[in-house]
């Protein structure tokens, strides 16, 4: 049970929050993704916070596999249940291994066919796990993508990192069928 009320298509808004929300259901299909389900308690937050994921997840200079891919690293890296099941069927519809997300359910590190894939996972992994990026790392992700795309991964993992941090903090409640990440820190 979450620890705030949950927005829906039906909530009874106030103005700003009215506002925001038609903005959203007309750009998302009619529907509320559901960090926004939580976040339009503070709707202009909403109201920034919503193009800036668009701009991130639906017009990134990655191919769709590889920006999904960071962003279940990140859900991975925050022990996010909900943005993982969010996400990793996108990654896996648009070519990500599955092996890969298997892996990653039970926090192992992938074995990897594709080396720009790994480079992602190692960009993210380090950046999470010890707040800065090796050289090789950082290196090897700037060979294979370019230095706006590193600068763009790093916002996009940010970005998801703060998704992650919402739903978190307010318990918000798993899909129907969630898959339950392996190995967090918190244990549960």
């Amino acid at each position: 049970m979450a620890r705030i009320p949950i927005f829906n298509e039906q909530s009874d808004f106030n103005p700003v929050q009215r506002r925001v929300v038609d903005g959203i259901l007309g750009r998302r299909g009619g529907r509320i993704p559901g960090p926004y389900r939580l976040s339009l308690h503070a709707p202009e937050v909403t109201e920034v916070w919503h193009p800036l994921g668009e701009k991130l997840r639906l017009n990134s200079c990655f191919p769709l596999h590889q920006s999904e891919f960071a962003i279940i690293i990140t859900a991975r890296c925050w022990d996010c249940d909900y943005v993982f099941n969010a996400h990793k069927k996108i990654a896996t519809d648009a070519g990500l291994a599955q092996s890969i997300v298997d892996a990653m359910v039970r926090n192992e590190r992938p074995k990897f066919d594709k080396p720009e894939e790994e480079a992602i996972y190692d960009y993210g992994t380090e950046l999470f796990r010890n707040h800065a990026i090796s050289d090789k790392s950082y290196h090897r992700a700037k060979d294979f993508f370019g230095i706006p795309a590193v600068v763009e991964l790093g916002c996009l993992m940010g970005y998801y990192g703060m998704v992650a941090m919402t739903l978190l903090a307010h318990e918000m409640p798993l899909q129907e069928g969630a898959v339950i990440l392996q190995g967090k820190v918190n244990g549960k």
